[in-house]
């Protein structure tokens, strides 16, 4: 602290607030750029890009059938795919958090997980993926068996306003529980997050599947709709899974985290501040704009053993 400071009035300390909120901000943008210039930075974009082709893969190809097949089973393709989820996360947590779905890595992003420049790549590398994926799996399957290459509709008597909150529902379902087995005040959480996952992931699938088709991730209709051209209502799987994934981030994050407290919620509602920070303001402990930003964005990808 400099000696002008020791004799600052009020108002002097009121006036220098905005150079406070411009260094912060100045540190920040500082802070995402460097990240750009990582390593482990791109390679962490080149999972996301491999995991959702693989997603697309092998999750929409499970569900292909010719029209003289036997119909597919809803319990076994929602077992696949959660199974997939369990295999993938366990695979690529550590190098990029393992998203493979642009509402996992909004709900990540609003809860302070994913910075926006790793959100942003993340999203163009989980589109790509996806198409590759689509691409892939199109070229290996037999004409008879690709149909409209798996993209999922709602059913028939479910209006597209319907089908969007069933998507926003299991979205915010499944973006609440990763956000809350992710909160690192907690100790309670026992087993294999991956696994819970995949069971959270079947559950979804399982209830919406004869609703919105239960995608509760973009991408999932993205890569085939851009494949066969066919984008009927395709609006439904981003406004829907975007908007339930953000709802679910956000309210476990600001509302029922552990460093959650009725002052520090008021304070630091939509706001880049951690509630530590803001524990050890009200605490005398300095100014939260200069202090360190958290550790999730510090390193690549998402916390290796804690977070999705």
């Amino acid at each position: 602290m400099s000696l002008h400071s020791l004799h600052s009035t009020p108002r002097d300390t009121a006036e220098a607030r905005p150079n406070t909120v411009q260094t912060a901000c100045r540190r920040l943008m500082a802070q995402e750029f460097e990240d750009l210039r990582s390593g482990n930075f791109w390679r962490a974009v080149v999972a996301e890009f491999l995991g959702c082709v693989l997603l697309i893969y092998f999750c929409v190809g499970v569900g292909l059938r010719a029209p003289d097949d036997s119909p597919s089973n809803l319990l076994e393709a929602a077992l696949a795919v959660g199974f997939f989820f369990a295999a993938m996360l366990s695979a690529l947590m550590a190098v990029s958090g393992a998203h493979i779905n642009p509402a996992v890595s909004i709900g990540l992003l609003v809860a302070r997980h994913c910075s926006f420049v790793r959100f942003f790549f993340y999203v163009i590398a989980q589109c790509a993926g996806a198409i590759t994926g689509a691409a892939l799996l199109k070229a290996v399957t037999p004409e008879s068996k690709i149909g409209n290459l798996g993209i999922l509709l709602p059913a028939k008597d479910v209006s597209s306003s319907q089908a969007v909150m069933a998507e926003f529902i299991i979205s915010f379902f499944l973006l609440f529980c990763v956000v809350a087995m992710i909160d690192k005040g907690r100790t309670d959480v026992q087993g294999s997050i991956p696994f819970i996952v995949g069971i959270i992931v079947s559950m979804n699938v399982i209830y919406a599947a004869n609703m919105s088709g239960g995608t509760m991730n973009p991408i999932r209709n993205f890569g085939p709709a851009v494949i066969t051209g066919n984008m009927d209502r395709h609006w439904i799987f981003w406004v829907g899974p975007m908007l339930g994934g953000a709802a679910g981030g956000l309210l476990y994050d600001r509302v029922f985290s552990t460093g959650v407290t009725p002052s520090s919620l008021r304070k630091s509602c939509l706001s880049r501040n951690t509630y530590a920070s803001i524990a050890s303001e009200e605490e005398g402990n300095g100014d939260i704009l200069l202090q360190e930003k958290p550790s999730s964005l510090k390193k690549d990808g998402i916390e290796s053993e804690r977070e999705v």
